[in-house]
């Protein structure tokens, strides 16, 4: 908080914190400036603040006395931490306190104690207007300023400043000696950016959350021994400025760090050597972190089970990671999501474990290695895993996909993929939907393949322009939506009218603009179709008959013909 502010307080309440949420709607605290100057003059030219007139006049006055008439003409808790006042007035005030309070001073605060005095000095501070002798009763039950408090015996610092919105005050000589937690402890304190490098922290086992969303915080930790931290997860989460060198730091105990550099986007120093080698779950770990490059193929992520979402969007990653073994990671869904940059040979990794793919390669725009020798037998989700990764076109026929279940937009807009598959194992597929949609040169032979359990091929090969094979003999007989299946497959005809389509419920635009379909599918039951909106618009070549059709269930069959 500066002496004239001219903001309201920040943040919205962080997911990490649980303290009860400020009042809203209380003003804050406009300094009068002139005021404030006029007060500095009229010291200046009276110049009896000595040390002896301060503690005689402070215990004269007992109740308010002369820290009530300095506190009445000066913000002191703002000018002392701006420094505009001279020491030795800061010294006179802190003895004035101390002699109010009896020879030893404040009592050293506890867990609770410190959490209340926080509350109470940030409600104070930034939400109440006549702040004066509440704040001469926190500066002498706690003491002054708060860099003097004594939390030596404070265990337990979670959430202490969390959601404090204009929090700035320098802590920086706290004695956190024997604090074991910091969980979520800056958590969206928007403004803080104090000095905390000279901490001890060897304590400290939970720092999760600790800066999250601290978005103007970037002070140099380096010197932390943080040895003993076990949860990092959403450490630095949000904290938008945070670039600084922690590379030295030991997090050899570390288990979490989900999220840890989440959204950091500044972020980039080179934490290569940082033993890792405990670390279960590095999922979002960089997510979004748009800036960070840095070379950590030498991580040992051996023990490592969650990788969703890694890299997602982080634009400018592409280091060499090809060692790394990943062989107990069971979740990559999302782990390359829109990785522009990255294109690394990750062909060697060892993926028996992995059940979740979805997405994971979604968006590289310039991946295309060869990751046919993967072992896939585990995965049971490939839904939108090569979406427009436009570049990649490389041989998985081989693949184990017996237990995926959820294919759908596997290669959506993959613009360059057109390798055989037709001998995957899809027995187990129940969802297609978007599949090969707007995967332009995908022209293989797919007819063998067992779709007795797929539920939904709606936009399977929509703008499928190459694809024309002979897939009559599917299975579809468990398919309840084929609404846009071919919209758009404009070399596409093949015989079909074999397929059994008494389930289905939706046509809507199945040909739409399949410009050469031309098949007899008259005997199709369509008794169940509710909606055929549009269903050969545009299908210019169509003339079959469809006399025998009944469409009694049809809600709207708009525009459903070519002509």
């Amino acid at each position: 908080m500066s002496s004239n502010p001219t903001s309201s307080i920040p943040p919205s309440p962080s997911r990490h914190c649980n303290k009860k949420q400020r009042i809203d709607n209380q003003p804050t605290i406009v300094k009068d400036t002139n005021k404030t100057s006029t007060s500095l003059q009229q010291i200046n030219e009276v110049n009896v603040f000595t040390e002896q007139t301060v503690l005689e006049q402070f215990m004269e006055h007992d109740n308010g006395g002369l820290m009530h008439h300095v506190m009445s003409f000066l913000d002191v808790v703002t000018l002392c931490r701006k420094q505009v006042v001279s020491k030795q007035f800061k010294d006179l005030c802190k003895k004035a306190i101390t002699a109010k309070c009896g020879k030893n001073g404040p009592k050293p605060l506890t867990n609770e104690s410190l959490k209340e005095a926080v509350q109470e000095f940030c409600d104070i501070m930034y939400f109440n207007e006549n702040c004066i002798d509440d704040m001469e009763d926190i500066a002498c039950e706690y003491g002054f300023p708060i860099d003097s408090w004594n939390v030596s015996q404070v265990t337990d610092m979670t959430e202490l400043f969390c959601e404090t919105g204009c929090f700035d005050e320098y802590i920086g000589s706290w004695d956190t000696s024997n604090v074991t937690n910091m969980d979520s402890m800056f958590a969206g304190a928007a403004y803080f950016n104090q000095d905390i490098g000279q901490w001890d922290v060897s304590k400290v086992k939970d720092m999760s959350g600790m800066f999250f969303n601290a978005e103007r915080f970037n002070q140099d930790i380096t010197g932390w021994d943080v040895s003993k931290v076990k949860d990092m997860s959403s450490m630095f989460e949000g904290a938008k400025t945070f670039t600084q060198d922690i590379s030295s730091w030991n997090v050899s105990c570390v288990v979490d760090m989900k999220c840890m550099f989440k959204g950091a986007s500044k972020f980039n120093q080179n934490i290569g050597s940082w033993d890792v080698s405990s670390v279960m779950d590095m999922s979002e770990m960089f997510y979004k972190a748009v800036d960070f490059d840095q070379n950590i193929g030498h991580w040992d992520v051996s023990n490592v089970r969650n990788m969703k979402g890694m890299f997602y969007i982080a634009d400018s990653f592409n280091q060499n990671i090809e060692q790394w073994n990943v062989s107990m990671v069971t979740d990559m869904s999302g782990m390359f999501y829109y990785a522009a940059e990255f294109n690394q040979n990750i062909g060697g990794w060892d993926v028996s474990q992995v059940t979740n793919m979805s997405g994971m390669l979604t968006s590289a725009i310039k991946f295309n290695q060869d990751i046919g020798q993967w072992d896939t037998s585990n995965v049971i989700d490939m839904s939108c895993m090569f979406e427009e990764a436009v570049c990649f076109n490389q041989a998985i026929g081989q693949w184990d996909v017996s237990k995926v279940r959820a294919m759908s937009g596997l290669f959506y807009r993959a613009k360059e993929f057109n390798q055989y598959i037709g001998g995957w194992d899809v027995s187990n597929v129940r969802d297609m939907h978007e599949m090969f949609a707007f995967a332009s040169k995908f022209n293989q032979d797919i007819g063998q393949w067992d779709t007795s359990n797929v539920i939904n091929m709606s936009s399977m090969f929509e703008g499928a322009t190459c694809f024309n094979q002979a897939i009559g003999q599917w299975d579809v007989s468990k398919v309840t939506e084929m609404s846009k299946m071919f919209n758009g497959a404009e070399k596409f005809n093949q015989y079909i009218g074999g397929w059994d389509v008494s389930n289905v419920k939706s046509m809507d635009e199945m040909f739409k603009c399949a410009l050469k379909f031309n098949q007899d599918i008259e005997k199709w039951d369509v008794s169940r179709v509710e909606y055929m909106f549009s269903m050969f618009d545009g299908a210019r070549a169509f003339d079959g008959s469809l006399r025998c059709w009944d469409m009694s269930k049809a809600r709207n069959t708009y525009l459903m013909m070519p002509y």
